[in-house]
Order: structure tokens, then C-alpha cells, then sequence
């Protein structure tokens, strides 16, 4: 590896990201009064912080920040802490499309780094898995920008969701949420109404993102329908997107006739002790509306030989054209759409992000901004387990990343220190204590 190559990795080691976060959140819009105590950015930065150190709330942060002081300033860049509550009303004006400058930031040091390129799957395309979630719910608590949900008890649950873009690779766990657009309550009461109309707003975003890379666009049965596809076309996405009978009656009726006139190509694959069964017809019509939007029909069975795993079925619709040399790898793309699932949402619901806690809800943005500083950390936390050797090392000395939470609090909470590698460093035990007891003579 040659050294300018390592000078862009090392740009991704935590403790230079938090020298970019400071730097790029100072440039964030300050409407308050010129005479205010606490900067914008030591705000954001302690907002950042309490998701980095996995802290469950903003009072458990709040009720250790003075102990913490001189680390939150070395480790984290915080000059100013606030209170829990003077963070709250600090971040709730927040426009959340602040944050898309500092998510762009981050992609472009991964493709400096030349990262992503080893991202690039599919003729040089990298893949994009796009999906819903919510990240705030209550019962009580509500504002004009709540969706509603009707819950099984007669009750209405009032949430807060985003629809996020994650760069995804069918061979590697580790994922890069690179854009985030918050689901709005004038964007409709069903599901796919929500997330159509947020991914009208979030497509352009990623069209601004990407520049000039290759893009394969990945999502479920909610989007294959005409106007997001043509929102697609557009931005000049590739896409691979999951089909239902149900939801895309005349497409499935079609590819059964043009299997029953023998026109749909077969083959199998053998591949890690199971058979991959695929079936698949070029240039079909979507549907009776949108006849025009031409796409290609895959069919796809796993089975495996030995009758020990059960059997899988999927299938898709896409734009690249489909072959016998393709299929595999078309296939692996579409599946990758769990990686959204698995290595991102279940990641920050179950291994110590509190994903699902209801950190503040405000009066303006704050439950989106506090998701948006969620995912930061992640991300960050994601490049780290990737590409930084001393995490790897402090993560497998750890065996679990619940526990490597657990012992960067401690060693932030027991010692001084000036940068996280110093933490890492501390649990691997690169770095030896030395405790020494005086007796006082009476």
C-alpha cells in the first residue's frame, strides 16, 4: 500500500473524524441570540458523543458530563457541555438537512480512500439498499409531523421515521448509512404512500451524492411500481427491486404465459452445497398503466440437496438485462436488501445503539436530529470495524460489541485520556496501569 493510500485510511480513524465533525458543525446555521453560552457545535458534538459512548439517555449523559469533562474536550472536541436540557433546546431548530453535508463528507473520504471501489459488485456498480423504519413512537406524545399507526389495542401510536440509504456488499458486514430523509406525516397514513413520497425527496439526494459512480438502487416490493421507477430512470439508478403476486398481479400473470409458451430461460447453478434454480424473461410491461416501463423478470429458488435447510423463493424485477453469466450475481445483489435489515436497523435496535429508545421529541426536529447523530455515530463506528486496527483488536478482545461499549465507557470513565485510539489501546492492553496506594500516617 503506498503511503498516500495509508495518509487517506488514516483520515478514517475515529479521532480525526471527530476534528471533522467539530469542524463541520460550527458551520451549521445559529439563529439564536449572538450572546449564547453553549456553541452550536458543542451541542451537536455532545449529541454525538452520548450516541457514541452508547449512553441509554440524555439524563445518564447529562448526570455524568461534569466527571467526564476533560475527556468529552479530548477525546470528543467539546469545549462547552450542556445540560440535558439546554441540549434538547439547542438541537430541536435544527434543519435535518444540515446533517447531508457531513454524511457527504464521510462518503467522499471512503472514496478517496478508494473504499469504495472495493464496494463495486455488479459491472462496476455499487449497491444502494434503500428502507424504512421508525425510530421514535409513543402513545402520548405527538406533533404535526407524527405519522399515525393504529395499534391492535384501539390506541394510535404517533412515530417519527426515515427512509435511509445504505451502501451495502453481498461479501462484507460492514455497511455505510450515507443518507437519511425523515418520513412526514403530510406524506401520507399508509406505508407505501410514506416512503414513496420521502423517496421522491431522498432519490435526488443520492443523485447529488454519487456524482459519477455506478449505482444499483436495491428495495422491496413497496417500490416496484411505475412513478418510482420512472423517479429512478431519472436519476439514472440502476435498480433491483423485489416483486409480490399480490401487489404485481398482471407482471406475474405475464411471465407465467411466457413460460407456458416456452420463452422464459432456465438454469442452474450449484454453489456452496446448494442448487440455485433461476428462471427469468427480458422486457416485460410493468403492469396495465405503465406498459411503457419495460423490465426484466427473475425467478429465483434455492434448495438445498441435502433437505437441510429449507427451500427459498424469491423475485425480482430489474433493468439490467438478464443472462445465463448474470443471474448469480443479480441474485446475491437483490438479497443483499437484508444487509439494510440485519447489519443496520437490527445493529442499532440490539447491540447497544438503543435505537428503539425515546431519547426527546421536541417541539421542531429534534427526534430527527437525534436519529441523524445516531447514525453518524454508527457510520463512524462502521468505518472503524472495518478499517481500524486497534477497534478490531479492542472488539475481538471484547467478544461482543454490547461488551466493547461497556469497556470504552469504562476506561473513558476511569482514566484520562486524549483520543479513543488511547481507549482502544487501554483494552487491548497495549497500554498498562499502573496503580499506586498511598496510606496516610495518622
Amino acid at each position: 500500500m503506498g503511503s498516500n493510500s495509508k495518509q487517506k485510511k488514516a483520515d478514517l480513524e475515529i479521532d480525526r473524524l471527530h476534528g471533522f465533525l467539530r469542524h463541520e458543525f460550527k458551520q451549521f446555521k445559529d439563529t439564536r441570540a449572538a450572546n449564547t453560552s453553549i456553541p452550536m457545535e458543542d451541542a451537536l458534538l455532545s449529541g454525538y458523543a452520548m450516541f457514541s459512548l452508547k449512553e441509554s439517555s440524555v439524563l445518564n449523559f447529562d448526570k455524568e458530563r461534569t466527571k467526564r469533562k476533560l475527556n468529552l474536550e479530548k477525546v470528543y472536541k467539546i469545549e462547552k457541555i450542556p445540560s440535558d436540557s439546554g441540549m434538547r433546546t439547542i438541537l430541536d431548530p435544527i434543519k435535518p438537512e444540515s446533517f447531508d453535508k457531513i454524511f457527504k463528507g464521510l462518503y467522499k473520504r471512503l472514496k478517496k480512500a478508494r473504499i469504495i471501489k472495493a464496494y463495486e459488485y455488479l459491472s462496476d456498480h455499487i449497491i444502494c439498499s434503500i428502507d424504512g423504519v421508525h425510530h421514535f413512537s409513543s402513545e402520548c406524545i405527538r406533533c404535526d409531523k407524527c405519522t399515525e399507526v393504529n395499534k391492535s389495542n384501539g390506541k394510535k401510536e404517533y412515530r417519527h421515521s426515515t427512509l435511509s440509504a445504505v451502501i451495502t456488499h453481498p461479501n462484507k458486514s460492514v455497511v455505510f448509512p450515507v443518507a437519511h430523509e425523515a418520513i412526514l406525516r403530510v406524506d401520507g397514513v399508509k406505508k407505501n404512500n410514506c416512503e414513496q413520497k420521502a423517496a421522491k425527496r431522498l432519490i435526488p439526494k443520492l443523485e447529488a451524492l454519487f456524482e459519477d459512480q455506478k449505482v444499483v438502487i436495491v428495495e422491496d416490493a413497496l417500490s416496484s411500481n411505475g412513478p418510482h421507477i420512472k423517479v429512478l430512470k431519472k436519476a439514472n439508478f440502476k435498480f433491483i427491486i423485489n416483486v409480490k403476486p399480490e401487489g404485481n398481479k398482471s407482471l406475474f400473470k405475464q411471465f407465467k404465459q411466457s413460460k407456458a409458451r416456452k420463452e422464459v430461460q432456465s438454469i442452474d447453478i450449484l454453489e456452496d452445497g446448494l442448487l440455485h434454480r433461476f428462471s427469468y424473461k427480458n422486457n416485460l410491461p410493468l403492469n396495465n398503466t405503465h406498459g411503457d416501463i419495460r423490465v426484466n423478470f427473475l425467478d429465483y429458488e434455492q434448495i438445498d440437496p441435502s433437505g437441510k435447510k429449507p427451500k427459498r423463493h424469491f423475485t425480482w424485477i430489474t433493468d439490467f438485462k438478464l443472462h445465463a453469466r448474470n443471474v448469480y450475481k443479480i441474485m446475491r445483489t437483490g438479497r443483499s436488501r437484508w444487509k439494510i435489515e440485519n447489519e443496520t436497523f437490527n445493529t442499532l435496535k440490539n447491540q447497544g445503539y438503543n435505537f428503539t429508545h425515546n431519547y426527546g421529541h421536541g417541539e421542531y426536529f429534534l427526534a430527527t436530529i437525534f436519529m441523524l447523530l445516531m447514525m453518524l455515530a454508527f457510520f463512524i463506528d462502521q468505518i472503524q470495524q472495518g478499517y481500524n486496527d486497534l477497534f478490531q483488536q479492542a472488539w475481538k478482545e471484547s467478544q461482543s460489541k454490547k461488551s466493547l461499549w461497556e469497556k470504552v465507557r469504562q476506561k473513558f470513565d476511569s482514566f484520562e485520556v486524549d483520543s479513543m485510539a488511547m481507549i482502544y489501546k487501554l483494552i487491548i492492553g497495549l497500554i498498562k496501569v499502573q496503580v499506586i496506594y498511598y496510606e496516610e500516617s495518622g
